[in-house]
């Protein structure tokens, strides 16, 4: 049952004023009530942990942090505070298992120096703590940070040495002296470790814990393949480093009896054997063995198996562990790659190029800069349901064909880079553009090759050169949008504005032709950064934001449209404008906010042609959507005073100067009143409520003043028991003059007027 959400919000603001204060025994109790409404919620969970263990109270400020990490698992910071109450309790291991956890979660966001400083803080907490040895590791080698790696291979050397493991210790110094063969500490480590033998053991391949940095090395020697291949060689390597991490494996509640960590090592060595012999088959009885039977959860092999299943031409099987392994960050790309080829195998196009859509996108947001991913990914959106909305395979095949050829090039990674470069350099200050752009149409290699050439030579200021290779281009690839867009970029490099324009709004057109609304909307928002007055480009954006779904998009135009009609004085339009932006946010219920701005346009538009009357309506409307609102009260205020209709002024205003006592913004009242009475001030009612808060603030000075003020008034109008009772209220407050106060008292109450 849903609570209070008054009586949450205030005691979720009262916690924070609290904490604020650090007077941690009122923000437990305020955050407690907070919860006692919504009892799972976080912002009340995470802030009473923190008054809980600033309060001294770390037992119980654990037992919160870990109910807010089961309510929100993908929250790094969560088991970091965890780990670092278990640190201040003394508890390292816990503590640094909290540290893994962070780490982990960071990994996934790709936040890896967050998640190196969680490996580094459990490594310091308990220093036998492999797994994050073993990540600093890996780290370090990706890094070719050298003394830092060794400095982690003798770490390992010496648990693995008090575990009374000295062939693995060995094997981890001979790792280390791969990287700086005459290292002091290496070689006294291994003199320390063969102390009494006569030689080293020999290690029997594939049984060492290093097996997984040595298939890395290997790695690093092969040329790189397409994401699946990419994710093949890190799976098999993920497999070879379970013998590194000691723990059970982690297997479905589902199975009755899971394997056991010799067993599953055991299914694993004989899987990855079979898989580099070509025994497919016993390959994929071994997986199975550890996956469908065993219960075992491990990505690498799904990922593994899926492949041989791939192998086999099985292809529903093999779709069914990608999506598994798809799970997994580490195998999200290659999964990605491997269920576009089965759907494609399949016949089935359109989950095909759903997925290899999602594998550009996932590429091209590795390129991008991180300001404008967010307005990328909505591009791949919209491309998205562009392509599956046209229906045409043809088209859609070959582009297929084409995207798989580039991602099978061996230097993909590096031509995604160069794309972006040249795409953004096409765009420039428009809007971004996607690799699909690059793609869609043949020849993307000369494509990329001729823009390049041409913006090479636009930085030289070459323009005709720079136009002569792109016109030589459109030759070969005359529907190639990309080119026509550069020349329009170059014609206003030049100082051809009108015809660049002219280009952009042809290509908008085309855009808009084809199906593919996010471009052409794209290119008509590159228009009106070039000519923002021009209304009726402006109005076909709005139109393409409203087909696609962009609400709140299309009514920002829609205000700056009746922006542009304000500033070229034509009143009526911009009005016009406004109440359809208006209706549409009414229609399509995007919130009373937006019904609130965009009426605030149109009452101070109302107001600037002083249309009286009709701003009175719409602030009224504005008021009632949102009572809060100062802005439409004191503006109502104001109106009602012009129309002579003051109880209706008087009712507002009490009712705002309400509003600010019971959201505690008293110190608004006094400028508040002020303000009015300077507007007003003969106004006796105001002043009567200025001298109340006055004495309501403890200014006796300037209420006896107000207050002077007030009675001089009630006597000029002949309110002579209002003027009496005004002064017996001045008689309590001990005026310097109260001789002569108490005179005219006793004048007016004998009749007699002073």
């Amino acid at each position: 049952m849903a609570g209070d959400r008054k009586v949450y919000e205030e005691a979720l603001n009262e916690g924070a004023n609290y904490a604020w204060e650090h007077r941690w025994e009122e923000a437990i109790a305020a955050y407690q009530r907070a919860l006692a409404e919504f009892p799972d919620d976080l912002a009340a969970l995470i802030g009473l942990g923190l008054a809980l263990s600033e309060n001294g109270q770390p037992e119980e400020a654990l037992e919160v942090y870990r109910r807010a990490a089961e309510i929100d698992t993908e929250n790094p910071t969560l088991p970091e505070r965890i780990g670092q109450i278990l640190e201040e309790m003394g508890r390292p291991a816990e503590a640094a298992r909290a540290y893994l956890q962070a780490a982990e979660q960071y990994t996934h966001r790709q936040a890896l120096s967050l998640a190196m400083e969680r490996w580094e803080d459990a490594v310091r907490v308990d220093p036998s703590c492999v797994p994050a040895h073993v990540n600093l590791l890996r780290a370090y080698l990706n890094q070719g940070k050298k003394t830092s790696a060794i400095r982690e291979y003798l770490a390992l050397a010496e648990i693995y040495q008090a575990q009374g493991k000295v062939d693995q210790a060995l094997e981890l110094c001979q790792y280390a002296l791969r990287l700086d063969p005459h290292h002091p500490e290496v070689l006294a480590m291994m003199d320390r470790l063969r102390y009494g033998e006569e030689e080293t053991p020999e290690r029997v391949p594939g049984t060492g814990p290093l097996d997984l940095l040595e298939e890395e090395e290997q790695q690093q020697e092969e040329e790189r393949g397409n994401p699946a291949e990419i994710a093949r060689r890190q799976a098999l390597a993920d497999l070879a480093e379970m013998v590194f991490d000691e723990r059970p494996p982690q297997t479905s509640t589902l199975v009755h009896r899971p394997l056991s960590k010799a067993q599953v090592n055991t299914l694993i060595a004989r899987a990855l054997d079979a898989q580099t012999r070509g025994d497919l088959d016993e390959a994929i009885s071994c997986y199975e063995e550890v996956l469908l039977h065993g219960g075992v959860i491990q990505p690498a092999a799904n990922f593994n198996l899926g492949l041989l299943y791939q192998q086999q031409l099985r292809f529903e099987d093999a779709i069914k562990q990608f999506e598994q392994a798809l799970q997994a960050p580490r195998y999200r790309l290659g999964s990605l790659f491997a269920l576009g080829e089965c759907y494609r195998a399949l016949g089935r196009i359109d989950d095909a190029l759903a997925h290899f859509l999602e594998v550009l996108k996932t590429v091209d947001l590795g390129t991008v800069e991180p300001d404008r991913a967010e307005e990328l990914s909505r591009l791949y959106d919209g491309l998205a349901r562009s392509l599956a909305a046209k229906k045409e395979e043809e088209q859609v095949a070959e582009f297929i064909n084409t995207l798989i050829d580039f991602l099978n090039d061996k230097e993909w990674e590096k031509k995604a880079l160069e794309a972006r470069k040249r795409l953004d350099g096409v765009a420039r200050d428009g809007p971004v553009l996607s690799l699909v752009d690059l793609l869609l149409f043949p020849h993307p290699d000369r494509v990329l090759r001729s823009l390049a050439a041409a913006q090479d030579f636009a930085e030289q200021g070459m323009w005709d050169a720079a136009l002569d290779e792109l016109f030589l281009t459109l030759t070969v690839v005359p529907t190639s949008l990309l080119i026509h867009r550069q020349i329009g970029e170059i014609l206003l490099q030049r100082g051809e504005t009108e015809e660049a324009l002219a280009k952009f709004q042809t290509i908008a057109d085309v855009y808009q032709v084809r199906g593919n609304i996010t471009q052409a909307a794209a290119m008509y928002e590159r228009i009106l950064q070039l000519a923002p007055m021009d209304v009726g480009v402006r109005s076909r954006l709005i139109d393409l934001l409203i087909d696609q779904g962009d609400i709140e998009k299309a009514l920002e135009q829609y205000l700056v449209l009746g922006d542009t009609y304000y500033q070229m004085a034509q009143w009526d339009w911009a009005r016009e404008k406004y109440r359809e932006a208006l209706q549409l946010a009414l229609e399509r219920n995007v919130g009373q906010e937006w019904a609130v701005r965009i009426l605030h346009r149109i009452g101070d538009l109302d107001m600037q042609r002083v249309d009286w009357k009709r701003a009175i309506e719409v602030y009224e409307q504005i008021r009632d959507l949102d009572p809060e609102d100062e802005k439409a009260r004191m503006t109502l205020i104001d109106l009602y005073y012009r129309f002579g209709r003051q109880a209706e002024a008087l009712r507002e205003l009490d009712d705002l100067l309400r509003a600010y006592r019971e959201s505690r913004q008293t110190a608004k009242v006094i400028p508040t009143l002020r303000v009015l009475v300077d507007e007003h001030p003969d106004d006796m009612p105001l002043l009567a409520r200025l001298a109340q808060a006055y004495l309501d603030a403890g200014n006796v000075e300037e209420a006896l003043e107000t207050l002077d003020r007030l009675g001089d008034l009630q006597l000029q109008a002949g309110r002579i028991k209002e003027a009496i009772n005004t002064i017996k209220v001045i008689l309590r407050l001990n005026p310097p003059n109260a001789d002569a106060y108490r005179e005219l008292l006793e004048q007016l109450e004998a009749g007699r007027m002073p």
